[in-house]
């Protein structure tokens, strides 16, 4: 067997490779066998008619294909092997020649990183400012989250909330139902396509509206743009929203015991809100970093891992249920490709981002120790009382402690670029 290897870009390898006669022939025979075995000729047995006699049926040709099922792979892995060819995914074969046997394997490899100059990585943090404002906002919130919604006899106004029936059709096809919807009508607030939530103000229970909407050239649906429809609405019922009173009582609603006053209140919504800035403003600043080192890294890397990438990003937001996959694709009018293609640039930053966090944990040499392994397992299992013995054989399984180990070492190896990122590794690296 001779094989020839070239490095093509994206981490492919191109190997040519052309296989011996004697080794050809030997498959041949093998073909035959086969072929023998599975039909029939007259004058002889299942299986016993001479290579000569299966030859002059399926030609040459025919036994030279049936030899390839079997030995294209075989000297395949044998070629990737001897040349040491690092593959992660399936090849592109072509048939260059029968007789000679000669074909292409065109592999992806592994991806190549080099960090370059990561040490020099800077990334400033943004401050955290909580502001009365921004309490008061909360504050707010929380008041229409214990709001009481009492039924009145008048006309729909803003921020109401209703019982009604919705219907459209296009072109004396229906296209939307929707029977005893519950919404609010807030001022602002596009409900499905702009001009809906207005045509309910001034309605009255019981009273129905029909009128026409066209549907904007940048709309969500993609069969819907530009059309016309003519929607029915029909109120049932009127709710009015009704927000307690800003004091102390209503602090003590939240928790007597937490709150006796309205300032208590206050002090634990601007804590919590200090809290979940700094958590939102250092998941930026670690964002920064690692697309900082993506910025000075070169990578290059095969078409597939992104392509699998794109696989995992629809399984998440759609599930695993292909035909609702397929039903979705229909109602927003795009192709499986199309959809694929809207994926594309959150899949390549995901690789990139994921490739340069690898070579630097090896780079930095971060290791994840048993130790480690069995810290992490007690503050998981740590919260199910007495089912922790139970939840820990969950986890202690050899998927769940790899799972494990890919979450810390991924954990230490931000932590390091933080720090890096942060300039607190300079007095280490001088």
């Amino acid at each position: 067997m001779k094989v020839t290897l070239e490095r093509l870009p994206e981490s492919r390898v191109q190997l040519e490779i052309e296989v011996d006669d004697e080794r050809l022939e030997r498959s041949l025979d093998a073909a035959y066998r086969r072929i023998a075995k599975r039909n029939r000729f007259p004058g002889f047995r299942p299986g016993k008619a001479p290579r000569a006699i299966v030859e002059r049926a399926f030609g040459r040709q025919g036994l030279i294909r049936e030899a390839l099922d079997d030995l294209v792979p075989d000297v395949y892995n044998e070629a990737i092997e001897a040349q040491d060819v690092p593959a992660i995914g399936q090849p592109e074969l072509q048939i260059d020649s029968l007789e000679p046997l000669r074909f292409k394997a065109i592999v992806p490899v592994r991806p190549t990183v080099e960090l370059n100059d990561y040490r020099s990585i800077r990334v400033e943090r943004e401050p955290v400012e909580v502001t009365p404002d921004m309490v008061d906002q909360q504050l707010e919130a929380l008041r229409k989250r214990h709001a009481t919604h009492v039924p009145v006899d008048r006309p729909v106004q803003w921020n109401d909330i209703l019982i009604a029936d919705v219907s459209a059709t296009i072109d004396g096809e229906e296209v939307l139902r929707d029977d005893g919807a519950e919404f609010q009508l807030r001022d602002g607030e596009t409900l499905f396509v702009e001009g809906l939530a207005e045509a309910f103000l001034g309605l009255e229970k019981g009273k129905s509206r029909t009128f026409d909407i066209t549907f904007p050239d940048d709309f969500h649906i993609e069969r819907f743009r530009g059309k016309t429809a003519t929607f029915t609405i029909t109120v049932h019922e009127v709710k009015e929203e009704q927000l307690p009173a800003l004091d102390d009582e209503f602090a003590q609603s939240i928790n007597a015991d937490e709150f006796p006053t309205l300032q208590a209140l206050r002090e634990r919504i601007e804590a919590d809100l200090r809290r979940t800035l700094e958590e939102a403003a250092e998941n930026r600043f670690r964002t920064a970093a690692v697309d900082k080192l993506v910025e000075i890294a070169t990578i290059e890397y095969p078409r597939i891992l992104v392509e699998h990438e794109i696989d995992h990003l629809i399984r998440d937001a759609m599930g695993n249920d292909r035909q609702q996959y397929l039903a979705y694709l229909q109602t927003i009018g795009r192709t499986e490709q199309e959809f694929r293609e809207t994926w594309r640039e959150a899949a390549e930053t995901r690789v990139k981002r994921s490739l340069v966090l690898e070579k630097l944990a090896e780079a930095e040499g971060i290791t994840v120790s048993a130790e480690e392994i069995e810290q992490e397992l007690d503050s998981l299992v740590a919260p199910m009382g007495d089912d922790a013995e139970r939840f820990r054989q969950m986890f202690a399984t050899e998927e769940g402690v790899a799972t494990i180990r890919r979450n810390l070492l991924s954990r230490k190896t931000l932590e390091r670029l933080s720090a890096l990122a942060r300039g607190e590794l300079q007095e280490e690296q001088a």
